[in-house]
């Protein structure tokens, strides 16, 4: 029991007390005197009361508004937060869809140079070495544009470094590919050959790699 509750208790006490000395008391002055003290004491008694239930309902609405504005704050917060996450993931979708589009083109190049027949008699020279400075341009632009892609997301740290590895395997291999045309014997045919496969074979798996681990991440 709190102090104030104590001190009203003992105000009502004295008030009762007061009133019974009232009754009790002789004479018209004694007896006047006697109400009017225990009728000062009433309302001071009342008033007491009065004020600390409307303290009490002030600390109680106190509260209460303290407990709304904490419920706000937190409520504010989830959402900022499940927004933050939206936006992470819709920028984390974003750029997964821009790397698949980099390792789709990256693989299409690869497979045609791991396949491609470099001395198909069906064609000339000119159109051979037209298909090979061709796939040189398309690997020289996918390069270009993959070093302008970059991410704050630790995730794709990894892809990106397998990325990186795949298209410099590539361009090595596009350039074997058109300087093949080039070769002074067939020795050199041979050795730009074997390394073009080579180049375009491990350009092709590290795409590969770099895909299922996007893949992976359900994104």
């Amino acid at each position: 029991m709190s102090v104030e509750v104590l001190l009203l208790a003992l105000a009502c006490g004295l008030t009762i007390l007061a009133y019974m000395i009232a009754i009790n008391a002789h004479g018209p002055t004694r007896l006047g005197l006697s109400y009017l003290m225990a009728t000062i004491m009433l309302a001071g008694t009342v008033w007491g009361i009065v004020q600390y239930v409307n303290t009490d309902l002030d600390a109680r609405k106190m509260e209460e508004f303290k407990r709304l504005e904490s419920e706000k704050k937190l409520a504010e917060a989830r959402i900022q937060s499940q927004e933050e996450a939206l936006r992470a993931n819709k920028e984390r979708m974003g750029f997964t869809t821009k790397l698949n589009t980099i390792i789709t083109t990256g693989t299409g190049l690869a497979s045609t140079m791991i396949n491609v027949d470099l001395q198909n008699r069906g064609a000339d020279l000119e159109a051979l070495m037209g298909k090979a400075s061709e796939i040189k341009k398309k690997t020289d632009e996918l390069k270009t544009g993959f070093e302008k892609t970059t991410s704050t997301d630790a995730f794709f740290n990894e892809p990106l470094a397998l990325l990186k590895e795949a298209i410099q395997s590539l361009s090595e291999a596009a350039y074997y590919y058109r300087s093949f045309y080039y070769s002074e014997d067939s020795e050199q045919e041979h050795l730009r050959e074997r390394v073009l496969r080579q180049k375009a074979r491990t350009a092709y798996d590290s795409f590969q790699k770099a895909s299922a681990m996007i893949a992976s991440s359900g994104t």
